[in-house]
This record gives structure tokens, C-alpha cells and sequence, in this order.
């Protein structure tokens, strides 16, 4: 080559250069129709306006439009981006045809159409989905610093921010793979998807991490017709309320835990969510088993037995907002965020703690229903003897009706009360039947209503704080002496007795008697379960009834005042220490 010739080659990659580095105006033309269909062809985004082209062709071939209005062919997906790039390929525009490795759209607002008063990822997801499995093809699509509105009749759902995507590029069956980040509901995330896009048995995979959640799944999906997707699902939280409260849900029962992971071979189906070889742990204490979430009529549904080695159930019963029973709380009952969801869960542990108290071989359940809520106890081993319970509230036309029943057998007081300080004063081996029934829209109507029995029986203990056998003694000697030091010692006693019937708020003593070797001792008298106050006498008598000693129980439930009736006629030694009042 002449060197003249080598100064035109050079001035012509010069001009070239210039040339392809220079954005070309192209408003309207063959090339903006060309570059427009070719991005509708490979995204299945149809664009309906566009303020301007510009192309450009080296380094690389590209083309650019400004104020792009775009939507996908069924109308569930439509937007508008400040600016739409695309990489055009090389081969085929040195063939005269336009096609793109790469789409971006920088800074989309995109709105999705969802149907009115669905709250789910997935009803979300599905029709935008469901566009993109019936394109042929796909260019790379990526997606910066974007906004996803979903709306219902106009009215927004829903708003993802700060979206960042790469959905990459595919051809027929590939499946569709996805990954970026996003900002929901003010928490930042990182997705990743691959969803298959052809029936059969096709690969599936989801992965979201965000301060809330951690979620991994590998699967399958098959097909055709209605899908089912089966795989390996792990899941943690720190917080499943807060979780729940993020996806736009609300439970009342669901405060009861707190930091959750799931782990479980699940298979899903339209409206059914079954997780097999479930590992559930609550606070670090795991459960085995299985489960099933389900939808009916748009109402979910969970099911499941599980079982451990271990559960603190006061623990649980301490989150939830229970209100405290207090006959001045006007508030009506709300049942129904009670009963939102329906709840069909059986656990059973070897080992669990309510309250303190510790239980062994414990078996306990949860129904709930819409308008019906039931849990309980079905067995647990308590000290030496076993424990019942059974909690059901109904919703009525006049308010909520309430059933409680409990029971003891068998039980060591003492040992139970190296765990529950309440009982620090007693030992012997007792057991205890509780049966309540009312209804009401608030406390005070359920409480003034109450109708039922409590029965209580001990034998072989003591009772600490009080000397009622060596009060005889000292009668017996000095009657002056009565009213010293009595409240110290220790009273032994051979049986405890004691039946209550419970009617219009007002629990009454048909029977209460303790007996000892020297001694009986008997109360009467009512409590008033609005006001928790007590009002009652009791009676202290030695064996042959020579001499009565009368008592006065009255005050708070919580802090009762228990006096030697003040106004005793002190008769000679020996004789009867017996208020007038008291006299039968």
C-alpha cells in the first residue's frame, strides 16, 4: 500500500469512528419502526409511544429511545421508562435485520393489573408470568433503579421500589431466570428465580434474603395442565409476626412466636401447600412432622401434627395479647380477629413449661374456625399426677359463649411448688376440677353470667405460714395467748375438702373443711368474681369441740386479711371461744 493510500484508509476509520460515536436522530424512519418491533419481538413489551430514537454504532451497535410508553400484549403489564437501551447484534444488522442481546430500561414505573382484593406474591406474580411463557424468545432484559405499582381497579395494592433485575436472555422451553434486588414495604431484598416456562418436569428455584427472611427453594415444577411444584423449602425469620405483618397479614395467634425456621419437603398445588418431613423450630426448640396450608373460598386453612422433645408453652401464651379479665373493661369481645384463619394443629413433646409448672408427656391442640376457637390440653403428666384443660369460645347472638374445664389428679403439691413460688406453703398431694360456663359481650356480662363448680381435695401435707393446731394448744392453756405468734409455724392436716358452686358472678362454699390430728377447721362463705373480693368465716375446733376459735376471711382475693373474729366471748379455759354472730 502506497503511502498515500494508507492516509486515505486511515482518514476513512477516522471519519468511520466519528461517525459511529455520534448519536443519530432518527424521530421517525425505517430504522426506529425496525428497532421498535424487534424490541416488542424479543421482550414482549408492545411500545406505544416514544418521544425519540438515537442510534449509534460503535464501540457497539446500539439504540436508545427516550420516554418510552410500553405494555405487554394482554394489558396486564404496562409502564413508561425515562429511557429504553438496547445492544443490537452485530451478524444479523450486517444482514439488514435489527435483534438485541440486551434490553435495559432505566428508571421504569410499571403498573401490573392484579385482580381486586388479592394480597398475595403469587396472584401478583402470575400474570405478568404467565405473558412472558408465551413469548418465543427473550432478549436480556435489565431493569435499574425501577417502580412496580400493582393495582386493582386503579387502586394501588402494593409499590416495589429501588428495582434493580437481570432477567436474563432464553430461547423456546428455557426457563425464565431472574435476579436482582428490590425494596418492599421499606425492606431492602435480593431475589433470585428461575421458573420454567414449558410443561413437563422442568428445574424451579427461589431465593430471598432480606433482614426479615431467609428462603431457599429447589424443586421442580410439572406440568401440563395445572401445575404442581414440589422441592426442598428451608425458611427462617427472627420475627414470624413481623414477617407476616410485611406480607400485608395480621394474626393475633401468630404473636404467640417469635423466632421461626422451616425446613420441609413441600408440594404445591392450586390452593395447597403440603410440607412433608417438616422441621419446625421455635426459639431453637424443634418439632417433627407434618403440615398443610390450604385455601377455601378465601379462607386459609392450616393443619398439622407435630411433635419434640421440647416447648415452653408459657412462653407462647405470654406473647399473645390476651386481656387481662377485669370485670371494669367495657370493651366488647373481638372473636373475630381470633378466628381470622382456620387452625387445625396437634403437638405433642415429652417435656414442656406453662407458667413455670413443668409437664411431661404432653399432648395439646388448637381449633380454630370462624366464630369458634378451642385449645386445651388433651394429657400432660404433672409432679406424679396429670393435668386437663379445655378452653372453648363460641360467637353468639348475645356476645361469646365460654366454657373453661380443668383438671388435677394426683399431684404433688410439694414438688410442684419448687417451681410455682404460689405454692411455697403447701405440701401433700392434691387435685383440683374446674367447670365454667357464660356468656357475654364484655367481662363484666361474661363474669355476671358464669355459671359452674370448683372442687378441691389434698391429703397428707402442711401449710406453711400459720399454726392452727398449736393455736388450740395454747387456747387450751391461755386464751390470752390466742392472738400471739399464731401466723408462724406450720399446720399439718390429714385432708382438704373444699366445693364451690359458681352462679351470677358469685362463687359460694357449700363444703370447705380441713382436719388434722387435733383439729378441724371449717370455712364458709362467698367470693364475688367481678369485684374479686372475699367474705367469710371460718371456725377452728378442736377434735371433741370443747374449744372454737371463729375467723374472718375478707378483703382482695390477692391479699386477703384472715383475723381471729375480734369480737369473741373469751369464756374460762376450756370452755368455747365462740362469737355471738358466729353461733349456729
Amino acid at each position: 500500500m502506497t503511502r498515500r493510500a494508507a492516509i486515505i484508509a486511515f482518514s476513512l476509520v477516522v471519519a468511520i469512528g466519528l461517525l459511529g460515536l455520534q448519536s443519530w436522530d432518527v424521530a421517525v424512519g425505517r430504522v426506529q419502526r425496525a428497532a421498535v418491533r424487534a424490541i416488542e419481538e424479543r421482550t414482549g413489551f408492545v411500545v406505544k409511544a416514544l418521544d425519540r430514537a438515537e442510534i449509534a454504532f460503535l464501540p457497539l451497535p446500539r439504540i436508545s429511545l427516550s420516554q418510552v410508553a410500553f405494555t405487554q400484549r394482554d394489558g396486564t403489564l404496562a409502564g413508561e421508562a425515562v429511557r429504553v437501551k438496547a445492544q443490537l447484534r452485530l451478524l444479523p444488522l450486517l444482514g439488514g435485520h435489527i435483534s438485541f442481546d440486551r434490553v435495559d430500561l432505566v428508571a421504569p414505573r410499571i403498573d401490573v393489573a392484579v385482580p381486586a382484593g388479592s394480597d398475595g406474591v403469587a396472584e401478583w406474580l402470575s400474570p405478568p408470568l404467565a405473558e412472558f411463557e408465551r413469548l418465543q424468545s427473550q432478549s436480556k432484559i435489565v431493569i435499574r433503579s425501577g417502580s412496580l405499582f400493582l393495582r386493582a381497579n386503579d387502586a394501588i395494592q402494593s409499590v416495589v421500589r429501588d428495582l434493580d433485575l437481570v432477567i436474563d436472555a432464553r430461547d423456546l422451553n428455557e426457563p425464565l431466570a431472574l435476579s436482582g434486588s428490590l425494596n418492599w414495604r421499606g425492606v431492602p431484598t435480593e431475589v433470585n428465580l428461575l421458573w420454567p416456562m414449558a410443561g413437563g418436569n422442568a428445574k424451579a428455584s427461589l431465593s430471598a434474603t432480606s433482614p426479615l427472611l431467609k428462603l431457599r427453594f429447589d424443586g421442580a415444577r410439572s406440568g401440563p395442565g395445572e401445575p404442581v411444584i414440589s422441592g426442598l423449602l428451608a425458611l427462617s425469620t427472627p420475627s414470624l409476626p413481623r414477617l407476616l405483618g410485611w406480607f400485608g397479614e395480621e394474626s393475633r395467634l401468630a404473636s404467640a412466636l417469635g423466632a421461626v425456621a422451616v425446613s420441609a419437603d413441600i408440594q404445591v398445588k392450586p390452593h395447597e401447600v403440603s410440607f412433608n418431613n417438616a422441621v419446625v423450630n421455635l426459639d431453637g426448640e424443634r418439632l417433627d412432622g407434618v403440615m398443610k396450608l390450604a385455601e377455601t373460598g378465601g379462607r386459609f386453612a392450616l393443619s398439622g401434627t407435630l411433635a419434640g422433645a421440647t416447648l415452653d408453652l408459657g412462653r407462647l401464651v405470654d406473647r399473645l395479647p390476651i386481656p387481662a379479665v377485669d370485670a371494669a373493661d367495657t370493651a366488647p369481645f373481638d372473636l373475630d380477629a381470633w378466628t381470622a384463619r382456620d387452625i387445625d394443629l396437634r403437638v405433642s413433646v415429652d417435656a414442656a413449661r406453662l407458667k413455670g409448672a413443668r409437664l411431661s408427656d404432653v399432648a395439646t391442640y388448637l381449633l380454630v374456625k370462624k366464630g369458634r376457637f378451642e385449645t386445651g390440653l388433651l394429657r400432660a403428666g404433672a409432679y406424679g399426677g396429670s393435668v386437663k384443660s379445655r378452653l372453648l369460645a363460641i360467637g353468639v347472638p348475645a356476645g361469646v359463649d365460654v366454657k373453661i374445664q380443668a383438671g388435677l389428679d394426683k399431684v404433688n403439691i410439694g414438688q410442684a411448688a419448687s417451681d410455682l413460688p404460689q405454692l411455697a406453703r403447701l405440701s401433700g398431694t392434691g387435685g383440683a376440677q374446674l367447670a365454667l360456663d357464660g356468656v357475654g359481650r364484655t367481662f363484666d356480662e361474661l363474669i355476671g353470667s358464669f355459671t359452674g363448680r370448683v372442687n378441691l381435695a389434698a391429703r397428707q401435707g402442711e401449710i406453711g405460714g400459720i399454726a392452727l393446731a398449736e393455736l388450740l394448744r395454747r387456747a387450751e392453756r391461755s386464751p390470752v395467748q390466742t392472738l400471739r405468734d399464731w401466723r408462724q409455724g406450720k399446720t399439718p392436716y390429714e385432708s382438704i375438702t373444699a366445693n364451690a358452686g359458681i352462679a351470677g358472678g358469685l362463687l359460694a362454699l357449700t363444703e370447705a373443711q380441713m382436719s388434722g390430728a387435733n383439729y378441724r377447721f371449717n370455712l364458709a362463705g362467698s367470693a364475688a368474681l367481678r369485684t374479686r373480693l372475699l367474705d367469710m368465716t371460718a371456725l377452728l375446733a378442736s377434735v371433741n369441740g370443747a374449744l372454737k376459735l371463729p375467723f374472718v376471711l375478707k378483703g382482695s382475693v390477692d391479699a386477703p386479711a384472715f383475723e381471729i373474729e375480734p369480737d369473741a366471748v373469751l369464756s374460762p379455759t376450756g370452755a368455747s371461744l365462740v362469737p355471738t354472730q358466729f353461733t349456729r
